[in-house]
């Protein structure tokens, strides 16, 4: 009898272990789920929220291929600047290449024109089309833009995010200054805008009319005077950051974007770098944003300002080191990691 009993206290004593194990196993996968759960959370908030102005452009084409490979990047909007192009032209241009490139994000159509003066397009280096040698059919584009002008769009876009977003702004600074004049609520909602133009140092022996923001000075010096804060990509890092022949060769043989934007830099006339090859300035300044590690800053101060001398009327930047900085300046970054990551990012295509 007694043998019996201690029989039954073993089982009972065996099925609350049972018990208390599926509780602590139970307990355990929640705590796992939850943990789970939260590091989706959490790399979801870690993306870094972003809207590019562009006004693509061989460059700016480059620089869009790369940051839809991003995965840290949620771009919520581009927005199209006249400039390399006629709006239209450059608006084609956004919307073909968010085709080509099989990216799913809404395109916005910008100014026409800029702020104060007559628009003057970069056709002599970007080409007619403003893609370089490359071409297609205007006529089979599908994409369509979102309503309404740029300046308001990325307002809207911006005041619908949870985390303040980062702007890039790789063309003339039209649509962000027409922002800051209409909604100047906007400076509320933007972590930093990080723009691609102007020198270091004076070129030639006077200042330097840098195509983004000599189409419109005037359209940068709002921006400028904003109080956002600003992150320069100068000019000088896209000619040390360039293609060289057998980099060009090297695209044409990854895949068939990689033949496409070959053709483009066939096209592509940077004066700088000439027949070395072909500068990407734009795309530094999305590598700004995914590898800042490997770009070396300095903090200086930058306004715009106008040189008028002879049959030259025109705005530029100009820097200062010794002042207040209101700005971040890229000053050189890893050549050999840059071109490494552009190649893996062609690769994805």
């Amino acid at each position: 009898m007694k043998n019996l009993q201690k029989e039954e206290n073993r089982e009972k004593f065996g099925q609350i272990n049972q018990e208390d194990q599926k509780k602590q196993n139970n307990q355990s996968n929640l705590i796992n789920q939850i943990a789970n759960n939260t590091n989706i959370a959490n790399e979801k908030c870690t993306k870094k929220q972003l809207i590019i102005d562009t006004d693509p452009g061989v460059d700016d084409a480059i620089a869009l291929l790369y940051a839809f490979t991003c995965e840290d990047l949620e771009i919520s909007l581009i927005s199209s600047a006249g400039g390399n192009g006629g709006i239209e032209t450059i608006t084609q241009n956004a919307l073909h290449l968010t085709e080509l490139l099989h990216a799913n994000v809404p395109v916005a159509q910008g100014s026409a024109n800029p702020l104060r003066r007559e628009a003057i397009y970069a056709v002599g280096a970007q080409g007619k089309g403003g893609l370089g040698a490359y071409s297609f059919n205007r006529k089979k584009i599908k994409a369509k833009t979102v309503d309404g002008e740029a300046c308001d769009v990325i307002y809207e876009t911006l005041k619908k995010s949870k985390e303040k977003t980062t702007i890039v702004s790789i063309g003339p600074m039209t649509n962000l200054a027409k922002m800051i004049e209409k909604h100047p609520d906007c400076k509320n909602h933007i972590k930093e805008i990080v723009f691609e133009s102007g020198t270091k140092e004076k070129i030639y022996g006077k200042p330097y009319k840098s195509f983004n923001v000599g189409y419109d000075p005037e359209a940068a010096d709002v921006v400028f005077k904003s109080g956002i804060k600003l992150v320069m990509i100068p000019m000088e890092l896209g000619h040390f950051a360039y293609l060289d022949k057998s980099d060009i060769k090297k695209f044409k043989k990854t895949n068939k974007i990689g033949c496409i934007y070959a053709k483009m830099f066939k096209g592509y006339h940077d004066f700088h770098v000439g027949k070395l090859g072909a500068a990407v300035h734009d795309v530094c300044a999305i590598y700004y944003l995914t590898h800042p590690e490997r770009i070396k800053t300095e903090q200086a101060f930058i306004e715009i300002k106008y040189y008028v001398k002879g049959n030259d009327n025109f705005g530029y930047i100009d820097i200062d080191f010794n002042k207040k900085p209101n700005a971040t300046v890229c000053m050189d970054l890893n050549i050999d990691d840059f071109k490494k990551d552009l190649f893996e990012a062609l690769e994805k295509y």
